[in-house]
C-alpha cells in the first residue's frame, strides 16, 4: 500500500508541474513577466506589484518612450495600431500594458457552440492574450516591451494605471503615457483616460496622448471626434493586414479561436478598410 501511495503522490505531483507549465507557456507567445499572469484567479487587490517593468533605466534614459495602456487585445491594433507603427518610425521605443485579459467576453457563449471540450474564462483569456502576443509582435514590439496583468476591480485597475504612470514619468525624462478617452463608453476604456487626466493635472505627468477607441469614433451614436492620425509610411498596410490576420486565426487544436474577430468583426473590417486613429481633445 506505501509504494501504491508513494506512486499516486509522484503522478499527482508531475500533473500538476506540467499543468502549469502548460498555461505558462500558452500565455507566453510572447514574453511576458507579470506576476498575475501565472495565477489562474486574477488579484482583485489595488496592491499590484509593477516590479516587473523590464526597461533598462540607464540604457534608456534619454530615449523618448511612448507607453500606450491597452484595455483588452485587439485594442492595440484596432485603436492604437497607427500611432503605434508611427512611434516606432520615429525612433520612440513603445511599451504596452494590457491589463486584462478579456476573459469576460460574451463571445464564449458563441465559441462554445462550435468548439469541444467548452472554453472556460480562464482559457478563453489566453485564447485573447496569445492573439494580442502575435499581433504586437507584428506590429514590431519588442517582447521585452510589453506586460500583462488582470485585476478584476475596477478600482485596481485605476490603481495599476496609475502606478505605472508614475513610474515610468518618474523614470523616463521622455515619456508620452497614451489612453483612451474618458467618455469611452466601457469603462475599461474610460479608466486609462481618466487616470491620465487627472495625473496631468496633478501635474504628476507631462505629456499625454487620448484617442477615440475605434467603436467610439466610427460607430457610436454619439461619437468622438478629434484629429486623425495616418500611417507616415504606406507600407504599414500589409504589417496592419497581417496583424488583423492574427484575430481571424481559426485553429482550435492550438489554442486559436478567431476571438477578436468572431467578437468585433466590423471593426475589423472597417480598419482593414481605413487605416487611422483618432486623437481627441478634452
Amino acid at each position: 500500500m506505501g509504494k501504491w501511495m508513494i506512486r499516486i503522490i509522484l503522478f499527482t505531483s508531475v500533473f500538476v508541474i506540467c499543468y502549469f507549465a502548460y498555461n505558462k507557456v500558452e500565455i507566453s507567445n510572447g514574453h511576458v513577466s507579470a506576476e498575475v499572469t501565472s495565477k489562474k484567479m486574477p488579484s482583485n487587490s489595488v496592491v499590484i506589484s509593477i516590479k516587473q517593468l523590464r526597461l533598462d533605466s540607464k540604457a534608456l534614459k534619454h530615449k523618448q518612450i511612448s507607453v500606450y495602456y491597452v484595455p483588452h487585445p485587439d485594442d492595440e491594433l484596432l485603436t492604437y495600431g497607427v500611432p503605434i507603427r508611427n512611434d516606432l518610425h520615429t525612433g520612440k521605443v513603445v511599451y504596452l500594458v494590457l491589463f486584462t485579459h478579456g476573459e469576460t467576453s460574451s463571445i464564449i457563449k458563441r465559441l462554445n457552440h462550435l468548439v469541444q471540450p467548452k472554453l472556460t474564462p480562464y482559457k478563453l483569456g489566453l485564447a485573447r492574450v496569445k492573439e494580442f502576443n502575435r499581433s504586437s509582435q507584428d506590429l514590431g514590439i519588442d517582447n521585452n516591451h510589453k506586460d500583462i496583468y488582470d485585476p478584476r476591480q475596477l478600482k485596481a485597475k485605476m490603481e495599476l494605471i496609475r502606478k505605472i504612470a508614475l513610474y515610468f514619468e518618474q523614470t523616463f525624462p521622455h515619456v508620452t503615457q497614451n489612453g483612451l478617452s474618458r467618455y469611452d463608453i466601457l469603462p475599461d476604456h474610460a479608466i486609462t483616460g481618466m487616470v491620465l487626466d487627472q495625473l496631468y493635472k496633478e501635474g504628476k505627468i507631462k505629456h499625454k496622448n487620448i484617442y477615440a477607441s475605434i467603436y467610439m469614433s466610427r460607430f457610436a451614436e454619439h461619437r468622438l471626434t478629434g484629429k486623425r492620425i495616418v500611417p507616415i509610411d504606406p507600407r504599414d498596410k500589409r504589417i496592419f493586414n497581417k496583424a488583423v490576420l492574427d484575430y481571424d486565426r481559426w485553429d482550435p487544436k492550438h489554442g486559436w479561436y478567431a476571438c477578436g474577430y468572431l467578437s468585433v468583426h466590423n471593426q475589423f473590417t472597417s480598419f482593414l478598410n481605413h487605416k487611422y486613429s483618432i486623437l481627441v481633445k478634452e
